[in-house]
Order: structure tokens, then sequence, then C-alpha cells
């Protein structure tokens, strides 16, 4: 895997932390839009027009991209985590969820936060990421072949 790809899921990952936040933010954004006032007053309008402001919003709901990739990303993320081990769990959260990590990988270790090498937590770690790029569809051009 090329570092650039891994970089992007690295962000992903350290993201995923505030997906939530992201999701309430932007359905806020898309409920409660802001609208500028109306200067033209008086102005013809017309009295028995239906107010369709709300299938609008629904549909907006359904159909906004920015929030879709958030809940799609925040799933992948989700089955990954389901399917790893704790080792790698422990891992995961450690270098990424964390907004201040409190170890490194060799930390970890030291610490006997988790029960495997040097080596094979690199390994769990590149494995992770490589799984959570497949599931995002994130391909390199030099790994296929």
């Amino acid at each position: 895997m090329k570092t650039r790809t891994k970089r992007i899921i690295e962000e992903y990952l350290r993201e995923y932390p505030e997906t939530n936040r992201y999701l309430r933010e932007r359905t806020l954004q898309i409920i409660y839009p802001y609208r500028e006032t109306d200067e033209n007053v008086g102005g013809g309008k017309a009295q028995y027009k239906y107010d369709q402001s709300v299938v609008y919003t629904a549909i907006s709901l359904k159909e906004d991209k920015i929030l879709n990739t958030l809940k799609h990303h925040r799933d992948i993320i989700d089955d990954c985590l389901d399917d790893a081990g704790e080792d790698t769990q422990m891992i995961i959260a450690e270098l990424y969820f964390k907004r201040h990590q409190q170890y490194t990988m060799d930390g970890l270790i030291a610490n006997d936060l988790i029960h495997v090498s040097r080596t094979q937590a690199f390994r769990l770690r590149d494995k992770f990421i490589q799984h959570v790029a497949e599931g995002l569809d994130i391909y390199d051009l030099s790994d296929v072949g």
C-alpha cells in the first residue's frame, strides 16, 4: 500500500471519534438552513401555496453526499473494528482515536497493553488499515497487478 493511501485511511481513523458530532452538525445544517430575511415587504406572495419544506428537507437528508459519506466511513470502520482482535483494537484506539496519544507502539508493548511482538503489532496495524481501505474501495494502482 502506498504511503498516500495509508495516510488517507489514517486521517479517516483520526476523524472517526468525532464522526457522530459531524453527522449531528450536518443534519442540523440541513434541517435549519440559513435563510436571508425577505425584504420584499408587501410583495406578491401566493396565498394558497402548499409548504414543501418538510418534503425537501427529507429528500436533502436522504441524498446529502457529505452525510452519506460520513455514515459510510463510520460503518466501514465499525465493521473493521468488530472483526479485529483485542490487540488490534487497542493499537488503533491508542494511535488514532485519542486526541493526545499516551503511548507509542513500543509503549503499548512495554506496558503489556498488547501481547504481541513489535513486528506483529505493526503488521496488525497495517492489516487493519488495509481492511478499512478495501471496505472503502480505496486501491492503489500499484496494488493491482
